[in-house]
């Protein structure tokens, strides 16, 4: 875009109280985003400024959208544009529609830029959460020390994707688990479905026409690891009610399946 272009829509959004911008912050000042009100004064980080004031050039006087992947956010306006520690007043509170279903992806961990694609497309397409699970062929082994530094990288990846989509609904990665510990707690949805090249898979529309002619509240897609789940893990997430779907007669990477997979369910469940 013309840079003068730019400064008349960025002048238009400002006109009709549409911000243009978007940036992260955990409101740990404040105990949490739910203690946040109008008139409060938000201060991001270093990095969340930096690209705010300096990568997007956002001035003084400009609309933002402030919020935390825990469903809260705020309509904001830029007190202070500052490259280190920029300040925004809150204006009001937004009240982010909640999706319907929600749809969460069980994926088996793969290398870290496949995981963090996954991540990026999954709040993009307005899932609602991410279970990473350790499974038998799975690439990556989470080390117990290095939890937290992926847990804090893996909420960067995600703030960029919300920055991106503008879908500003919460949105869960939980902490890595077993496979198997996950199978065992998984009672809480009402369509689960694992990407399966069995020979038992049905294909995934013809399985979801069949098995949930009426509406959901709570959907859960399971995807395999590069190497695929072996024999065992099928059969376990079958008897945990996970019913088999193909995705088609090609064989996909995991990051592929798990995008087709969560883009027909939400494709499917969403008009209900």
């Amino acid at each position: 875009m013309h840079k003068k272009n730019f400064y008349i829509c960025r002048a238009k959004c400002k006109l009709f109280r549409m911000s243009g911008f978007r940036a992260y912050c955990d409101f740990s000042d404040f105990g949490g985003g739910e203690n946040v009100g109008a008139g409060d004064i938000v201060c991001l980080g270093p990095a969340e400024s930096r690209h705010l004031c300096g990568a997007l050039r956002a001035r003084a006087g400009d609309f933002a959208d402030v919020f935390d992947l825990r469903g809260n956010a705020f309509a904001c306006s830029i007190a202070e544009a500052s490259q280190k520690s920029a300040a925004l007043e809150v204006r009001e509170r937004l009240f982010p529609p909640e999706p319907s279903p929600k749809i969460f992806v069980a994926q088996c961990l793969p290398k870290s830029a496949a995981f963090d694609e996954i991540i990026r497309q999954s709040v993009e397409l307005g899932a609602s959460g991410i279970f990473p699970l350790a499974s038998a062929r799975a690439v990556v082994r989470i080390d117990p020390a290095d939890a937290e530094k992926k847990a804090r990288k893996w909420a960067e990846k995600c703030a960029e994707a919300v920055k991106q989509s503008a879908n500003l609904s919460r949105f869960e990665i939980s902490a890595p688990a077993p496979l198997s510990g996950f199978l065992a707690s998984a009672g809480g949805f009402d369509a689960k479905i694992v990407a399966s090249l069995r020979k038992n898979a049905r294909p995934i529309l013809e399985l979801m026409e069949g098995e949930f002619p009426s509406g959901v509240g709570r959907v859960c897609v399971l995807i395999g690891p590069e190497g695929d789940l072996t024999d065992a893990e099928y059969d376990a997430a079958e008897r945990a009610g996970f019913l088999p779907a193909s995705l088609g007669e090609n064989v996909m990477k995991c990051d592929t399946a798990a995008m087709c997979a969560l883009a027909v369910a939400k494709a499917f469940f969403g008009r209900k």
